[in-house]
């Protein structure tokens, strides 16, 4: 089976909604977190975790969907998932502290986004195996890690521009931008999605 087959225009609307909302909750940050350190704590976070991140969960997607055994093949792409997301997040944390070493940096904050990671589990066991019943993946694997990166920090860096001018004069200007970066990565990321994508080989 390819692992890279297409996916149908429903999955990849739905894939950029899930991905608009992590990136926003990405982008909250600590209440007394000036702009300027949660956007670069953003930015750390997104260049740490595609390239860790996509090649392990394209190999260990492959694995599992010709694994003669699912079940363990499931639960090492699972693990592999959280852990690799939940060490992105603890190093995002002592990033943020290591900017701006006298800022208060509320352990509850990382502990909530930890606790958000392991609540998806069961939804991703549910959404593989449904994937692997129609027999085809419930994650892009192909898409391209480096047009990834590039795409996300450009979002980045139009949501800190837009934070530092808004934040003087707009209440809540972080939750404002995080409902923008929703809105935008829903609305835009299907119609980029074919030049974040892996090139074809002949």
């Amino acid at each position: 089976m390819d692992a890279r087959g297409p996916a149908s225009g429903r999955t990849i609307r739905k894939g950029y909604a899930a991905a608009g909302v992590v990136l926003a909750i990405i982008w909250l940050g600590e209440r007394n977190e000036p702009a300027w350190a949660h956007g670069l704590r953003t930015a750390f976070l997104l260049l740490i975790l595609p390239p860790v991140l996509l090649p392990a969960n394209r190999r260990l997607s492959v694995a599992y969907y010709g694994s003669a055994h699912p079940g363990r093949a499931l639960a090492r792409l699972i693990t592999a998932r959280v852990v690799i997301v939940g060490a992105a997040f603890v190093a995002a944390f002592f990033f943020a502290k290591l900017l701006d070493p006298r800022a208060s940096h509320d352990v509850r904050a990382l502990a909530a986004r930890l606790l958000l990671v392991l609540l998806t589990v069961p939804l991703q066991i549910r959404l593989e195996r449904r994937a692997r019943a129609r027999g085809a993946p419930s994650a892009r694997l192909d898409l391209s890690t480096p047009r990834l990166i590039c795409a996300k920090l450009l979002l980045v860096g139009a949501a800190l521009l837009a934070e530092v001018i808004l934040d003087p004069y707009v209440p809540y200007a972080q939750a404002l931008i995080a409902v923008a970066i929703v809105v935008a990565v829903t609305l835009l990321g299907p119609k980029i999605h074919s030049k974040l994508l892996l090139p074809r080989s002949a």
